[in-house]
């Protein structure tokens, strides 16, 4: 009974950090850091999210808000007011830390020191392997890595092909977000009896495949709407030429590792899907709607 409360605990916490870092309104103050380390210095006060993807995140100081890390440790020695989360990494509270909300490890562990305090629940989920000491590619394996890249190059190669509809469709995605979801599902069901639909007759025998493969484009491009939209969120505006790509990158990886997550990924994974397909089909593949004169 313990474990199954634990998970809960895991997945409305994981759920709370990740949907705010990624979904709410950026607040100016808010961090992101990709690719290294973020060090908190003791007399450092961040007010906002805090969120930290390949890299250790160090706290001397404090975060009025969510801290969340991903593939690396969140070692806390000051203060984090809101709740911490961890994915392929753990957390480490020593003597002096204070945790405002719930400390939640996926495929990691809660090290608590004494002495620290974490106000609300703890909850731990190694998996079927122990990840510390090990680099994370050989964990996810090379097939998954391989997936990975290929997925963000084809998402690239749609945003050289059709720039401007993919980003209509992730700047249009938080809006309506229920009502596509609803959509997608609708899509979704009605996709089997399309198909039996077209068995019927011979020409729609032959049909069949070009209709299943132009639905699966039309899920892959939501998909890529959504991790763009992801992404944007997460990081903020970003200048350059290459600013959409980095979105795209960003929301590539939190989408790639949501199967990791027990229950709760493969939840979200299917919502993002869904939703996705909702948002192409809902925009008309992404084509702005005429204005009345």
């Amino acid at each position: 009974m313990k474990k199954k409360y634990s998970l809960a605990v895991i997945i409305l916490l994981i759920l709370t950090v990740f949907f705010t870092a990624a979904f709410s309104v950026r607040d100016d103050n808010s961090s992101f850091t990709m690719g290294q380390d973020l060090k908190i210095n003791k007399d450092e006060n961040i007010k906002g999210a805090v969120a930290v993807l390949f890299g250790d995140a160090v706290v001397d100081g404090t975060i009025d808000g969510e801290l969340a890390v991903i593939f690396g440790d969140a070692r806390i020695n000051g203060r984090v007011n809101g709740n911490v989360a961890s994915i392929f990494g753990d957390i480490i509270a020593g003597e002096n830390a204070v945790i405002g909300g719930s400390a939640a490890a996926v495929m990691g562990e809660v090290d608590k020191s004494q002495g620290s305090v974490i106000a609300g629940e703890t909850a731990s989920i190694k998996g079927p392997f122990d990840t510390s000491g090990m680099n994370f590619i050989p964990l996810l394996g090379v097939i998954s890595l391989l997936g990975l890249i290929v997925f963000y190059g084809l998402s690239s190669l749609l945003l050289v092909l059709i720039p401007d509809r993919i980003d209509f469709m992730a700047e249009s995605a938080p809006v309506k977000i229920w009502r596509r979801f609803g959509i997608g599902i609708a899509a979704y069901l009605l996709f089997l009896p399309a198909i039996i639909a077209l068995a019927i007759t011979i020409v729609g025998l032959f049909l069949i495949p070009f209709f299943i493969a132009a639905f699966f484009l039309t899920v892959f491009l939501g998909l890529a709407a959504v991790k763009l939209a992801i992404g944007r969120r997460i990081t903020g505006k970003l200048e350059g030429r290459s600013a959409p790509y980095i979105y795209l990158l960003v929301g590539s990886i939190l989408i790639f590792i949501l199967p990791f997550i027990p229950v709760l990924g493969w939840l979200v994974y299917i919502f993002a899907s869904c939703a996705g397909l909702g948002i192409v089909l809902d925009t008309r593949f992404g084509r702005p709607r005429a204005k009345a004169v």
